[in-house]
């Protein structure tokens, strides 16, 4: 017998109240898969704060896909997450860190529901102060949590659910052996030779098998042939470090004018995000999957964040050379922006956007219509950051709790409307009355979100597939 979509929300809502007030969090909601594709709010949710009903009625405006956002991970990885202050992480890891710096949401605990290693929901519990990562309340947590589960759950399949720790080293492994094709066979004999003994046969030989690649699509025959002139490849082992990016956001050009490209394997972006803190898989790179230095840029935004990228199971990849002449052309022929990097100028008119990329103004259209964003959204943003700007000072001046509640209320859904500016629209539910309070269908609960609609563009970022 099968859990109807009400009864497994039901016993969400029995868990999030339960876990809540036992371990004195302030917030929980629990999010479940709408297909393979993202995952979206239950419709269950515990909130003890005015702040945490506002972040929840704020958070319907999102959807998230694997692996994007705490949520996103939890529900690839099946293993339980934790971050000291999300309201702290740049939106890379935490897709609502503004939300829950204006809601006076810190700590946060995320825990998988499992059934037949398939996560079939994720629970995400928060806490009003900052707290270090404590084993004992994640143990804690998940007991109760598989205990109220266990007494709620009436049927077989209810039965067969529960809350687990997750072994974040048991990765998706390839199934079987990968196929290794011809064009690469050639091309890697071709790649053992050193670059300045190569003969131009064996020059074209990387050059037919560089056709094949996504990365050489949109650059001219003399780059190509210079780009494959100095190419080579690297094989790499399970968990063997790839890059070390530099601690808060400091550059580093040790690899910036180098490229992989993911022949076989599987590679993987870590952000440890406090120095207490455990190492979480951001993002991850397959076959035909480009990735550098400049990636990591986008998570280790402050002093405690740090990030590298290593090999999940054994991998080959090659490696591209950029010389200094193409690297201003590199940046907008021969790959797409993810949108999370053509966000950060968003600040910007799009002409300074335009200069700041080494881009022409048709580069940069091209590539926002690529991603769905239909007008370059600078003045807006400036317009609602100067409301938020003026909101907050109204708030640190409000006579009583009362006015101050309010303004806490419409600030949030001002800050929302920036997120819907500022943040893929991939991620977004479409419906923009959301952004008005809706009256709940039980104490504590609220309308499940309806699934996305199939999204066209969108395009790339951390996470993304």
């Amino acid at each position: 017998m099968n859990m109807s979509d009400a009864e497994l929300r039901q016993v969400l809502q029995t868990v999030l109240a339960g876990v809540s007030t036992r371990c004195d969090f302030v917030h929980g909601e629990a999010l479940r898969p709408s297909g393979n594709t993202c995952l979206v709010q239950s419709g269950a949710s515990y909130c003890a704060t005015a702040g945490a009903s506002d972040f929840h009625r704020a958070s319907l405006n999102f959807y998230f896909p694997p692996n994007v956002s705490l949520a996103g991970r939890v529900w690839k990885s099946g293993c339980v997450e934790w971050h000291d202050d999300v309201s702290c992480l740049p939106s890379t890891i935490f897709l609502r860190a503004e939300l829950a710096q204006q809601t006076d949401l810190k700590a946060a605990l995320a825990i998988p529901l499992v059934r037949d290693s398939r996560v079939m929901a994720v629970c995400i519990f928060y806490k009003k102060n900052a707290q270090s990562p404590s084993p004992q309340l994640e143990q804690t947590t998940l007991s109760i949590a598989n205990e109220l589960w266990a007494s709620c759950a009436r049927t077989p399949m209810g039965s067969d659910m529960r809350f687990v720790m997750g072994d974040p080293k048991d990765v998706e492994q390839p199934l079987g052996k990968a196929s290794v094709s011809k064009a690469w066979q050639r091309c890697q004999q071709s790649l053992d030779i050193e670059p300045e003994d190569r003969s131009e046969e064996e020059l074209e030989k990387i050059i037919q098998y560089s056709k094949g690649v996504q990365f050489f699509k949109y650059i001219t025959n003399n780059q190509r042939y210079d780009l494959c002139k100095s190419m080579t490849y690297t094989t790499l082992t399970r968990n063997q470090l790839v890059m070390q990016g530099n601690e808060g956001g400091v550059d580093n050009d040790e690899h910036c004018s180098s490229w992989h490209v993911v022949v076989s394997g599987r590679v993987d972006m870590c952000v440890r995000t406090s120095p207490e803190g455990r190492t979480y898989r951001m993002c991850s790179f397959k076959e035909g999957d480009t990735f550098a230095s400049s990636y990591m840029k986008m998570f280790s935004t402050h002093a405690q964040i740090s990030t590298h990228i290593e090999a999940t199971t054994d991998a080959v990849c090659i490696v591209v050379h950029i010389p200094d002449e193409y690297r201003a052309e590199f940046r907008t022929c021969t790959r797409p922006l993810w949108y999370e990097e053509l966000a950060q100028y968003f600040h910007m008119s799009i002409i300074q956007a335009a200069e700041a990329l080494g881009m022409c103004m048709s580069a940069i259209k091209k590539i926002c219509r690529r991603h769905g964003i239909s007008r370059w959204p600078h003045r807006k943003l400036a317009s609602v950051n100067k409301t938020i700007s003026m909101l907050q000072s109204k708030i640190s001046t409000a006579a009583d709790d009362s006015s101050r509640g309010a303004l806490m209320s419409e600030a949030v859904n001002v800050l929302t409307m920036k997120l819907r500016l500022t943040i893929n629209p991939a991620y977004l539910v479409r419906d923009e009355a959301i952004l008005q309070p809706a009256e709940a269908p039980a104490p504590g609960m609220s309308a499940p979100q309806s699934a996305p609609p199939a999204q066209s563009g969108g395009g790339g970022g951390p996470g993304a597939g």
